[in-house]
């Protein structure tokens, strides 16, 4: 069954942030409230089952649409109240410290502030669906684009995070985000693209998809 419908306008989040569709908001308590910690990431090689629906964005969009692609490390988050689509909302922001430049401008400082919506503020929790889960602690590869004011969003939402995952002592690989919601034309997205690839194979994958 299709979610209910939900917009944000891109004034609401800047020139630069795009529209985002069809994520509704779920408010909870603190307790019910699920950590990202709990959620390991795996490889993703089919569509996941949820009952929130996203157009899958190719890697090429994905990479157009972003101005920073980078590997990265959350080091601290804080909850926050701003306002969205004309009334108050929780946001996240995350603290990620700068590993590797994978493509695209560089930010210009080793540790950066990154913005998802959703989170738990004053015993409250929002949960929006298709949201990118940015744990604490987790090397990703994150595809970044800017807002009005400078802030940066994470592009296409779950769809530009994927954090890396070690299978069967092997290299390290990207996975699928844990809150990636069901892609509409899965077999031609990003996630399709880059699930299950070393980095060594996600960076060629990037610089021959990158518009500079």
């Amino acid at each position: 069954m299709r979610a209910r419908h939900q917009s944000f306008t891109q004034s609401a989040l800047g020139s630069g942030a795009g529209v985002i569709h069809g994520h509704p908001m779920t408010q909870i308590g603190r307790r019910t409230f699920i950590s990202g910690a709990a959620l390991a990431p795996v490889l993703l090689l089919a569509p996941p089952a949820s009952a929130t629906l996203m157009r899958g964005l190719p890697l090429r969009a994905l990479c157009a649409q972003s101005q920073h692609i980078l590997l990265v490390e959350s080091i601290s988050a804080q909850c926050v109240a701003l306002p969205i689509g004309g009334r108050p909302m929780i946001v996240t922001e995350t603290t990620l410290r700068v590993e590797d430049v994978m493509s695209k401008a560089q930010p210009g400082r080793s540790e950066i502030v990154v913005r998802t919506l959703g989170g738990v503020l004053d015993g409250v929790g929002e949960l929006v669906h298709g949201q990118a889960e940015l744990s604490l602690g987790v090397p990703c590869l994150v595809f970044l684009k800017s807002a009005e004011g400078g802030a940066l969003w994470v592009t296409g939402m779950a769809q530009g995070h994927y954090p890396l995952v070690s299978v069967e002592r092997s290299e390290l690989r990207l996975s699928a985000s844990p809150r990636l919601p069901t892609l509409r034309d899965f077999e031609h997205s990003a996630v399709r693209s880059l699930a299950g690839q070393t980095l060594l194979q996600a960076r060629g994958l990037i610089a021959r998809e990158s518009v500079q």
